[in-house]
């Protein structure tokens, strides 16, 4: 059956295939990242010297201008792979500095997001 499909529709059974792999790469990645992220370890984590900022977004689960506000990053700069070490470096500031401004946007962000009480 591949051999007859093979010398009578090539292309098709090369896209066919080519899609099979790509639709098996991008779920196993979605798979893998959504079991990495629902792990209670990686969520809310304290900052270390290695983390980017999009780590730390995705761990307190907060939007990209939340995260470059509070660790002082300009949103207009073009997208960069930055350690939060060399964030703190950069601003003058203490990793528990980043640490109280990162903890004190997910609480903002939290409350912004929780609807109102109707008391």
């Amino acid at each position: 059956m591949i051999k007859h499909l093979w010398q009578t529709h090539r292309i098709a059974l090369m896209a066919f295939t080519f899609a099979l792999c790509a639709l098996g790469y991008f779920g196993f990645k979605t798979i893998s990242s959504t079991i990495y992220w629902m792990d209670p370890a990686h969520q809310d984590q304290a900052l270390a010297d290695w983390m980017t900022p999009r780590y730390v977004g995705q761990s307190y689960k907060l939007p990209r201008e939340i995260v470059l506000e509070a660790l002082m990053m300009d949103p207009d700069a073009p997208p960069r792979r930055i350690s939060i070490r060399e964030i703190a470096q950069d601003n003058g500031v203490t990793m528990e500095d980043l640490q109280t401004r990162v903890r004190d946007a997910a609480v903002l962000w939290d409350t912004m997001q929780r609807p109102p009480r109707n008391d």
